[in-house]
């Protein structure tokens, strides 16, 4: 399974027209392409986007319902199969002939937003790791890349330097797009093919120059480096730009691409981006709070960003579940902000249904649980050196069921 393969399974757009790699993001927009599939010509390559904007697109290559995700994500146990296979790749110069896009007027240059970093060992899966970085292009040869502490990739590679190495490394460019949800789901050190395998039924990985890398429209080969510049201002998942920072340089050995490639781009703050960052945390929170009570749904919703604000459904058994429910939420979920609790006849799909649950069944000075001082997200400009309040809300039916009894 590859790119090429999941574009068999969804409807998307191709575009004819001839666009500047730093008026992409003017071109979705005016085409209303936010939540839609589609091949973009920039500056005469194709560059594929929203393959994974909406969770319905996800569904999809998974064969399942929309309403099953977070359960299906919770429980699944299904070992797959990787496999080495063979791929015809060409090499290319260097970075500047790939359509690397600008997205927005303040960004620090062009950035690749879909890569993903793979480290490991041979033809020995569970010493992989696979996670997204973005990347500032300096010059040709040269990348400074976003690496996050304590995650693995950055402990790898701090690792490496402290033994005066530099750290060996693939980044794969447009995979099948379960291999990039894998990639941005926290499993644990060494899972991440595993688990694409797991959600693919099979992974095919190639061997490029000594990494088994998935198969992949364009292929870096290249070393993360002890050498630190700054990388920034870049807009983050908020839509706010994220400071500039001291990151590391990637050297660039090789690049490789299969014949007339679609690169990949992922609009930085866009449904996409939020979907891939939020959506992997909805099974960490079905699974927590399936051991304090009954939970049938989790949703991160839209206007959090798909990221900071979750809708939790439960078969209620007593008044305690929803405020054990919320509690559970928060600890899955580290930056998450808000949380709603609600009962099994709400549709935590609809905001006016969560409302109306808020609305009949919410009392502030009974209903609310407010965390203060607490570690949140980086991303939220709201909060002070990461430190926030938090807020559940229980919206469940208190007391004698029958008067929340809905009949219109």
């Amino acid at each position: 399974m590859n790119f090429r393969s999941a574009m068999e399974k969804v409807e998307f757009r191709v575009f004819d027209e001839e666009i500047s790699h730093d008026d992409v993001v003017r071109f979705i927009s005016d085409n209303g392409l936010e939540r839609t599939p589609a091949i973009l010509n920039v500056e005469g390559n194709r560059v594929a986007t929203n393959f994974l904007a909406t969770r319905e697109l996800l569904c999809s290559y998974l064969n399942i319902c929309v309403d099953d995700l977070a359960r299906f994500l919770a429980s699944l146990s299904s070992p797959g199969r990787i496999e080495v296979v063979k791929a015809e790749y060409e090499e290319i110069s260097n970075l500047h002939d790939l359509p690397v896009p600008k997205y927005f007027e303040g960004d620090a240059g062009r950035y690749i937003t879909a890569g993903i970093v793979v480290t490991g060992n041979g033809n020995d899966y569970s010493s992989y790791n696979a996670s997204f970085h973005r990347m500032l292009i300096l010059d040709g040869k040269r990348m400074a890349a976003r690496l996050v502490p304590p995650r693995h990739t950055y402990l790898r590679w701090k690792e490496a330097v402290e033994r005066g190495e530099d750290l060996e490394i693939a980044i794969s460019i447009a995979p099948h797009p379960l291999f990039m949800f894998a990639a941005a789901t926290r499993v644990g050190e060494g899972m991440e093919y595993a688990y694409a395998a797991s959600l693919m039924g099979r992974l095919g990985v190639v061997d490029v120059d000594g990494l088994h890398v998935p198969e992949s429209e364009v292929v870096i080969r290249g070393r993360i480096t002890g050498e630190m510049v700054d990388e920034g201002p870049f807009i983050d998942i908020t839509g706010t730009y994220d400071r500039v920072r001291k990151a590391p340089v990637v050297e660039v050995d090789a690049i490789y691409a299969r014949e007339d490639f679609y690169f990949y781009s992922i609009t930085p703050a866009g449904y996409e981006h939020q979907i891939l960052m939020g959506i992997p945390y909805e099974p960490e929170i079905y699974r927590a709070v399936a051991k304090v009570c009954r939970v049938k749904n989790v949703v991160l919703t839209a206007g959090g960003r798909h990221y900071l604000h979750a809708v939790v459904q439960i078969e209620k058994v007593t008044d305690g579940d929803g405020k054990n429910a919320i509690l559970a939420a928060f600890s899955a979920h580290p930056s998450l902000k808000h949380v709603v609790v609600v009962d099994d006849d709400i549709d935590i799909y609809s905001t006016e249904d969560v409302e109306y649950a808020i609305a009949t069944r919410f009392q502030a000075d009974r209903d609310l649980l407010v965390i203060t001082n607490v570690r949140g997200s980086s991303l939220d400009p709201s909060a002070r050196d990461n430190i926030t309040a938090k807020m559940g809300i229980d919206a469940t039916a208190k007391g004698d069921r029958e008067k929340y009894r809905r009949v219109y």
